[in-house]
């Protein structure tokens, strides 16, 4: 927040704009995403309730939407200042383009420190000269007025006091010298390393699987499978990325209500949704112009990789047990389309060690989210359906299944059955298993502590061991096909 120019005591009434303003978020946009999530059906009303107008189609959807209006995240650095304010016994209102049904519920997260709340009837939109109409009819024309977006220019010009709150610092420079800015309160806009965070980038790391089946084959080097393979692992982490963001809109409320998901780029506010709903349909053009060079099998699986995850993401993470299984099945459909990619068969031996190894793995991080909980007193898991005595039960299973990988592997090992025969040096592939069964230990192990990452592919990553151990794996599993 840059130095407030007002001085410590003025008469003049206070306006404060809602959406983008007081808020980081949008009441309208926050809305619609509960109505795909909670009623898609009522997407085909939504059209001719327009017809009406935007303060009809605000009143429908707050009659059928409700928002938690707690964990809506606010511009703190102006709503310090709008305290300060009050107990000067300055008059403060809340007059937004919003429903007023959902004004006033907003209005009682901070009881006592609006004077007059006001949001938009079935009737009347409550924005630009409308708003402007009705701030002069209640508090006459001597106020100072707190928004973001172009529609406040025309209030601003009026009464010749702005408070410029988030995108609406960018409008200071379309302002008349007649108006006096008195407040500028930033708040972080988005920016290259918000999409990044946003489309979680670094989760492109567990695409990398895509490359098992071709350093298994002994054809790492052979251009045409590797370059194929390249661009199945741009095309899958692309359209990832879209689910991610999918997934973020979905859940905005368990992450605004989570130890550290509440500072991602959508649940903070940083990213504003309307940039969102463009990027989805870029991200799909994009995908799909990189299917178009990789074979049909592929995108098959790749298609069905992202039916899953969204399945996951509508209904499936609030199911116990079958979230995790989902998990460790969206890790073994990257590595079986890493071998349609590269048209190498996937071998069953590698795909059933990739179950059990990535359900250990997708068990480690609700082990530590149900460990977290019980830590913080609470009895449920927000957005989840585990409670924090379900922790000991998950330990149990994860480790059961991380040691049931490593039997497969070590069966694939001695089985005279498996294709190990094809290796040149299998005993590189015995090292192999050792480092895993290290690597599965020591991750339970820190788990247990409470010292695991939420995401144990962001603590693999950022872990030195566990990246010298991955380098060492992939090391040996070519020694393994040296000739």
């Amino acid at each position: 927040m840059n130095e407030i120019e007002s001085l410590t005591v003025a008469e003049a009434p206070i306006v404060v704009d809602l959406d983008g303003t007081l808020l980081r978020t949008d009441l309208l946009h926050e809305q619609f995403i509960l109505l795909i999530c909670q009623k898609p059906w009522l997407l085909l009303f939504v059209p001719f309730w327009l017809l009406r107008g935007k303060a009809a189609l605000k009143r429908e959807l707050a009659q059928r939407i409700t928002l938690d209006m707690t964990s809506l995240p606010v511009n703190e650095a102006l709503l310090t200042w709008l305290r300060r304010e009050k107990a000067q016994e300055r008059v403060l209102a809340l007059i937004s383009a919003s429903d007023d049904s959902l004004v006033q519920q907003f209005a009682v997260r901070f009881s006592g420190l609006f004077d007059i709340v006001q949001g938009s009837t079935g009737g009347t939109n409550l924005a630009g000269m409308r708003k402007l109409e009705f701030i002069r009819g209640r508090l006459g024309s001597h106020f100072s007025y707190a928004g973001d977006e172009h529609r406040d220019l025309v209030i601003w010009e009026h009464c010749g006091s702005a408070i410029l709150a988030g995108r609406g610092l960018a409008l200071r420079k379309r302002l008349s010298s007649g108006v006096t800015v008195i407040g500028e309160f930033d708040t972080p806009t988005a920016t290259l390393s918000t999409w990044v965070r946003a489309l979680r980038v670094q989760q492109w790391a567990k695409n990398l699987l895509l490359f098992v089946p071709l350093v298994l084959s002994g054809n790492l080097f052979e251009m045409h499978q590797f370059s194929a393979v390249v661009v199945g692992f741009l095309a899958l982490s692309i359209l990832a990325s879209g689910s991610y963001l999918f997934n973020d809109l979905m859940d905005l409320r368990a992450d605004r209500l989570h130890r550290s998901k509440a500072s991602r780029p959508l649940a903070s506010g940083e990213l504003p949704m309307r940039f969102v709903f463009l990027a989805l349909p870029t991200i799909a053009l994009t995908v799909v112009m990189l299917f178009t060079v990789l074979p049909a099998s592929f995108v098959v699986t790749a298609l069905t990789y992202l039916i899953v995850t969204l399945t996951y993401s509508l209904f499936l993470k609030r199911a116990p047990i079958l979230d995790i299984l989902t998990i460790a099945t969206l890790f073994t459909l990257r590595i079986f389309a890493g071998a349609q990619a590269a048209e190498t068969p996937a071998s069953a031996w590698l795909l059933v060690f990739s179950m059990f190894f990535f359900f250990s793995l997708a068990t480690v991080k609700r082990f530590s989210e149900c460990k977290v909980v019980g830590a913080e007193g609470r009895s449920e898991l927000t957005g989840r359906g585990y409670r924090s005595d379900d922790a000991s039960t998950l330990q149990t299973m994860g480790i059961a299944s991380g040691f049931c990988s490593l039997l497969v592997f070590f069966l694939f090992l001695v089985d005279p059955a498996s294709p190990v025969s094809r290796y040149a040096h299998p005993e590189f592939l015995s090292a192999v298993c050792v480092t895993l069964a290290y690597w599965l230990g020591r991750a339970w192990l820190i788990a247990s502590r409470g010292q695991m990452h939420d995401d144990v592919v962001i603590f693999a990553l950022k872990d030195r061991v566990s990246l010298a151990l991955g380098l060492l794996c992939v090391l040996l599993a070519l020694l393994a096909r040296a000739q």
